[in-house]
Parts: C-alpha cells; structure tokens; sequence
C-alpha cells in the first residue's frame, strides 16, 4: 500500500516444505523460484489420465516430485493455462484455493490469502528465480502483468515460505517458469486483440525463441519481446462521495516485457525488464478531473552456476542485480510526483550434501544489499526524502543463514528447516519449520509447522515509527486420496496468526504518517481440491472456506458488524476448470468461479463509524475454444467470451481506507493467433 496524503491504511500473512530421494538429483526437471534454474519442466511418461510426474524445488531447498512435495502446492502446466484461455495471473489464481484479490490506491490491484491481505509484501511473486515484488513497499502488481503464452508452468505455494525465501514470503508464493533457455531450437508467434463492450480490451504481439547449439553441446540461448495494451475495465465507477467516471479508456494497462539469456551447461546469465505504464481515474479515494499516470519498470539481471565435485556433493552459486522505480510519476506540477529508485544487489551460496541414503543436508549464506535515492525533489507531490533526517539516499544490508535436513525413515519422511536474518535497519528474524510426511498405499498426508515474517520495505522504515518484521505463526493438515486412473482428491486444514502486524496510519491531529506494529490479526479455515485427468481432457475443481481465528485486534480489516469476515475478502469461493477435447484438434475449456459476499468499508467520519457495503455472491463465466495445427503444424487459434454472463464484478478495499469499490473484469471477447515453429518436432 502506497503512502498516501490523508486516510488510514494497512498490511499482514503464511506455511511451506521439501524433498525426494537423498540422492542428489542431477537432472531436476523444473526451475525453482529460489533455487538454482536447471532444466524446463520435463514431464515423464505416465499413462493415459495419470498426473505427469514433474519434479520442483518451489518448496524446498531439494528436488521433489511435485505430488510429493512437503507443501501444500498447486500447479498448472502449459498446456493448461493455453487450453484455459486465460490472459493473464489473476485469471489463474482465481483457480487457486484460498486467493481472491483486492484494490488499493493508485489503481493498483494485489492478492489476499485465506482471508488476509498480501499486497504488500506478504505474497511472493518470482519469475524464473527473480522475485518480482518491488522494494520500496515489497508490491506487487497484477492485471495484464506478464504475457501469458511464455510461462511454461506455474506454481503456487499455498503456505508461508520465509524459511527458503525470506522475508517478503509471510503468506504464500508465486512461482512462475517460462520458456526460458532450456529446450530445443524454436521459434514462437502470438497475437491477442481483445474488445469490451464500449471499449478496446486487451491487446498484445509476443515473440520469442531460442537456439541450441548442436556444434557447442550444452551451449543455448534465449529471448524474447512482448508489448501489450490494455484496460482495467469499461465499468462505471463511483466513489463513496458520489462522484462517477467510466473506466473505459480510463484505467490503462500497458506492459512491456523483454526477456533474454544464454547458458553453457550449468552457467546460465538471464535477464528480465518489464514496465508497464497504466493510468487511474481515482488515485486514492476520491474520482479524479483526469487520468493519474504511473509507471513500473524493473530490470532484473541474474548469474547462476552449480559444481558437483562427487555424486553426493552439490554446489550452487547465484547472483542477482535488480533495478526498480515503482509507482512513478515524473510530472513535478502532479499532486503524485513520485520518483524513487531501488538498486539491489543478492549472493546466495548453497551445499547441498546426500550424507547418507536416508539423510540430505543443505546449508547456504545469502547476502543482500539495497539502496533507495531520490531522482527529484523531495517534499513535492507524494516524493518524501528517506527517514526523519530528510536523507536523499539510504543503504541497508541483510545477511542470512539457512539450512534444512532430510530424514526417510519407517515411521514418517521428516524435514526440518531454518532461517536467520540480521538486517542492519531492524534486526534479527528467526523462522524454523518442520514437515512430517506419510504414505498409506493411495492415501498420504503432510503435516506442516512454519514460522514466517514480513520483512519491512525501504519506504515503510523511512516513514516507519520503530517499525520491525511481523510474525506469522502457521499449522496446516492435508490429506490426499488417489481414488483411480487419474482421479485425486486433497483436503487441508489451516490456522495461521500474524503478530505485530506492520500498519500505516494517519493522525490528522498532528499531521502525521507512520508504518507501526499494532496488534494481531488470524485465520482458520478449510480447503478442498479434486482433479480429473483423462484421454478426454481434465477437471479442476476446488473450495475454500476461511473465518478469523483467535484476537484479531486490527480495526482497519475489521468489517463493523461482522465478525466472521475481513474487509473485501469472501469467507467462501468455489471454482470448477475443464479442457475437454470435443475433436482430436479442437478444446472446449469452460471456467467458472463463484465467489461468496464480501464487505466494501468506508474510512470512519469524524464519530469514528464506517459505513459498510455488502457485496453479493457473484458468478464469473468464462468460455474459450482453442483449435491446434490449424491448416499447417503448430498454428493454434483460440477464441473466448470472459464475464459471459456480464456480471458487475467489483473489487474493494481490504481496509477502511475510503476507496470504493473498483470494477474488474468486465465482459471481454478475445481472439489468440499462435504459431510455433519447432524444426524438431515430428508433427
């Protein structure tokens, strides 16, 4: 959440684990958000209906069958997320338990989990081992983010992972793979062109390919270009003063992503720019005479390398640059000037060592440093300068220690892991956590312990009053139930609790602003996932449920009058995904998700009360049919309605900060052209 000039504001947090075989894998099948990038999801050969069996490291710090894994984790590959039609991350975490979203200022839109905000700093989002959230507040963006047709296979961590990744973990992780340098010699086209009813929708043309160098064994390299054009929504908005604008041509999405990399066997040097330019006609409460710009641009670089000096050794070595300036607006005459950068600099250095048969160790060091500076004034629009002291540039370092161990024994797999933390601005964090797993035949189950924390941005130290990490405290159950060919069904049990909680606040009295630790917040809540995979195509189906659990203390996300939910978040949503194959070349893939009443609450009047509004229960309906080799091989054409049925979808503010609620999604009629040259493809 940005800072903004008047009202109230907010924050909170999550449960995560590992491994398979103590032996070192060499050949692990997909690249780890955090971990070293190897090779492309590679699925094995598995029989008709049957989960393909992938391997990750998403959730630990070893290689794992993904089914296997000591996390709770849900996975879609590529030929899924083509089949679905879908355009973008919110299209795919909408399929995912426990993730709805909210609005905060400036237009942005961010991800809450099982109840509880995560936009700031509390869900992770990495892209090919970059992690994507900006320093400054620790955001993330989403809506139109990154071009779809790259990613290979996405993986979400529905749990806390600060004992692999640190301090910007604290609820859940994102973990994205795209195409990435890994594979064979291909090239690969896609055009979208989307309309609203009233205005343009999404646009998009993304190209990419990559070479293998037969002549140099081990030798590839890797790029590609997208650039996007978009809109929000073509919706009515109206503000709580009563005030409207259409958002139609008014809430601008615009990205562009240019990717590029080369790799030598297991020296691999990759990068990443994205800036995505949108406008807003409310910046944070109230509608505006005319759109407010802003932009992000990122620049993320990253050099890995892996040694194995025997068969039970392994070392990995990574090194990350990233260069940022969120939430710009270079017009000084705007009341949102904002200029900020953020350089960061990461080593991380990792062993991983199959002592024994039954036994793996893995202990590293990560090193990293960021830097804040102005690039103008400050005291000018929403620009501060950093801290009480009015410093145009500030330097902070974090070190940390990690380690986990691997244990196969009769009785139950144990994992057991740490982390430890020392930044210079605020201190120490400890985050242990354990795992016990157990097959029954076609029934196993996991329980999970995990400590996490939220690790406080740049700018929530500058404006901080002795601002420290929070503290989430995460017990999860799951059970999952192979019941045939193809057919499994998982429930999970949750209580997770966020201590301190990191709050912004307003205190119009002494016209003053600071981030502070205020009380606690939690939730507890069940989780219920069934897949179906045939010769005819696949069903997901899941449901998730979630109450506030224990002292929830924190005014701003509580709704008046309604104790069994947070503000914006449904307690209930439930959501059915399909690819069925009606022609051996043609995809009929239906997508529905139901999402329970939520409250939209008002910022309190001068008696302190906040106005509350109800949102019913909605039903989103989209349909999207995809044709393959159309007239020649690797042509794919693809059409689909979103918002079918036209429901007035809005999404509000996960605190009483007076922002009304924003519409998303409105109905959207898109065409997909993709071709896919592959010189080594037998079709």
């Amino acid at each position: 959440m940005r800072v903004r000039p008047w009202r109230p504001v907010g924050s909170v947090a999550l449960s995560l684990f590992l491994c398979t075989s103590p032996a070192l894998a060499q050949e692990p099948s997909s690249a780890s958000a955090e971990q070293e990038p190897s090779t492309p999801p590679e699925e094995d050969a598995a029989p008709t209906g049957e989960e393909p069996e992938v391997h990750s490291q998403v959730a630990s710090f070893a290689v794992t069958k993904l089914q296997e894994s000591p996390a709770v984790v849900t996975a879609m590959n590529a030929e899924e997320i083509r089949a679905s039609g879908a355009r973008d991350l919110m299209d795919l975490l909408l399929q995912v338990p426990g993730f709805f979203f909210g609005v905060d200022v400036q237009g942005s839109v961010g991800p809450g989990f099982r109840g509880l905000w995560g936009y700031e700093g509390k869900v992770l989002l990495v892209i090919d081992g970059k992690e994507m959230n900006e320093q400054l507040y620790s955001t993330m963006q989403l809506g139109h983010e990154f071009p779809i047709e790259l990613v290979e296979r996405i993986e979400v961590v529905r749990g806390p992972g600060s004992v692999i990744y640190g301090g910007n973990a604290e609820l859940a992780v994102i973990n994205v793979i795209t195409r990435g340098i890994q594979g064979s010699t291909d090239l690969q086209l896609t055009g979208t062109y989307g309309e609203m009813e009233t205005v343009n929708g999404r646009r998009s043309v993304t190209v990419s390919g990559r070479k293998v160098f037969e002549s140099a064994p081990g030798l590839s390299v890797f790029a590609s270009a997208s650039l996007g054009q978009g809109q929000r929504s073509d919706a009515e908005f109206r503000d709580y003063f009563g005030n409207s604008a259409s958002m139609g041509g008014q809430s601008q999405l615009d990205p562009t992503t240019v990717q590029a990399g080369v790799g030598y066997k297991d020296l691999q040097l990759s990068v990443l720019y994205q800036r995505s330019t949108t406008s807003t006609i409310v910046a944070f409460d109230e509608v505006l005479s005319a759109p407010a710009p802003t932009q992000f641009e990122a620049f993320h670089a990253e050099l890995t390398d892996k040694f194995r000096p025997s068969e039970r050794l392994e070392l990995v070595s990574r090194f990350n640059l990233t260069l940022s300036e969120p939430f710009r607006d270079s017009n000084q005459e705007s009341p949102f000037y904002y200029e900020k950068q953020v350089r960061r600099l990461r080593g991380r250095a990792m062993a991983r060592w199959a002592a024994l048969d039954f036994l793996q160790l893995t202990g590293g060091l990560d090193v990293t440093s960021d830097e804040g500076r102005l690039n103008g004034p400050a005291d000018v629009g929403l620009q501060t300068a950093f801290g009480e002291e009015g410093a145009e540039r500030v330097s902070y370092l974090n070190l940390a220690g990690f380690m986990e161990a691997y244990l196969d024994n009769p009785i139950a797999t144990v994992v057991a892991g740490a982390r430890y933390e020392n930044h210079s601005a605020f201190g120490g964090s400890f985050v242990p956590r354990l795992v016990l797993l157990r097959a029954f035949g076609p029934f196993s189950a996991k329980a999970l312990f995990s400590r996490a924390f939220r690790a406080p941005g740049i700018e929530n130290i500058s404006l901080g009053d002795d601002v420290r990490p929070e503290r989430t405290t995460v017990f999860e159950l799951e059970g999952t139930l192979r019941l045939g060919e193809g057919q499994t069904v998982s429930a999970n049990v949750f209580d997770m609790g966020v201590t301190d909680p990191i709050i912004y606040s307003y205190d119009a009295v002494s016209n003053t602003e600071a981030y502070r630790n205020l009380g606690r917040l939690g939730s507890r809540g069940l989780e219920l996932d069934y897949h179906l995979r045939a010769g005819w195509g696949r069903v997901a189906l899941n449901y998730s449920f979630y109450t506030p659990s224990g002292r929830n203390d924190v005014e701003d996300y509580q709704v008046p009058g309604h104790s069994n939910a947070f503000t914006a978040m449904p307690t209930h949503k439930a959501s059915i995904a399909g690819n069925v194959k009606v022609l051996p070349w043609l995809t009929v893939s239906p997508t529905a998700v139901v999402v329970g009443k939520r409250y939209a609450v008002d910022a309190p009047d001068e008696a302190g009360d906040s106005a509350v509004e109800a949102l019913p229960t909605q039903l989103l309906l989209n349909l999207f049919v995809s044709a393959e080799n159309v007239g020649t091989p690797g042509l794919e054409l693809g059409a689909g309605i979103y918002n079918l049925m036209g429901t007035n979808f809005r999404l509000a503010q996960p605190y009483n900060g007076g922002h009304a609620p924003l519409p998303v999604f409105s109905r959207e009629f898109l065409v997909r052209v993709s071709y896919l040259l592959d010189p080594g493809s037998d079709s």
